[in-house]
């Protein structure tokens, strides 16, 4: 028994863990347990000599070990936060059926702020998600603010503002002709700004 478990170090923490999960759904995590041994001995089973764990948060490391041991649960998690946590850790360690399980869970919870989700989508690799936070920005009444430009970058933020602008001269022109605008996200003219604009090839 001893041999199946290891300590990690994540953020000045240390986890002692049974290998079983961690090596079942990751090809990383398999290769990490089957490297030889340094002249300093193995790492991983001592608290002296941990397995260090880099750019990984201890909060995303403790989600991943609460979905793990609860997922017995329907729903080994509550909030959306431990979503994103498991979904940034269990795509920097290839676990492609945990992210899967972040991915749709994330999207069954009340929609993420449009600019929340463009930096978790960049982040993440996520594609589907940019679509609809583009339109949101592009429907919402109010322009991005200083703040929310600095979370998505310049690039992005001309892009956006690009595609609000046709999206408005768009809607001017209906109000003036008397034909009312759709709101929806997924409205064809919409997603034609922004393939245009992206560059996304959206299906309209």
């Amino acid at each position: 028994m001893q041999d199946e478990m290891s300590v990690f170090l994540v953020e000045g923490v240390l986890f002692r863990v049974h290998r079983y999960f961690l090596q079942r759904d990751s090809d990383v995590f398999r290769t990490m347990f089957v490297c030889p041994p340094t002249e300093e001995g193995p790492e991983g089973r001592t608290d002296e000599r941990p397995i260090v764990l880099p750019e990984v948060t201890a909060v995303e490391f403790e989600t991943l070990l609460k979905f793990f041991y609860n997922s017995m649960y329907s729903k080994p998690l509550e909030s959306v936060e431990e979503w994103v946590a498991l979904l940034s850790i269990s795509t920097r360690y290839g676990m492609d059926r945990v992210r899967e399980r972040a991915l749709e869970e994330i999207d069954s919870m009340p929609p993420v702020d449009p600019i929340r989700r463009i930096v978790l989508a960049k982040k993440h690799d996520v594609a589907e998600w940019l679509v609809p936070a583009y339109a949101a920005l592009c429907r919402r009444v109010e322009p991005l603010n200083v703040l929310e430009a600095v979370e998505i970058g310049l690039e992005t933020t001309v892009l956006v503002a690009t595609a609000r602008e046709k999206v408005r001269e768009r809607d001017i022109i209906n109000i003036i002709a008397g034909h009312p605008s759709s709101e929806e996200l997924d409205d064809p003219f919409v997603l034609g700004v922004i393939d245009e604009v992206f560059g996304l090839h959206v299906d309209a």
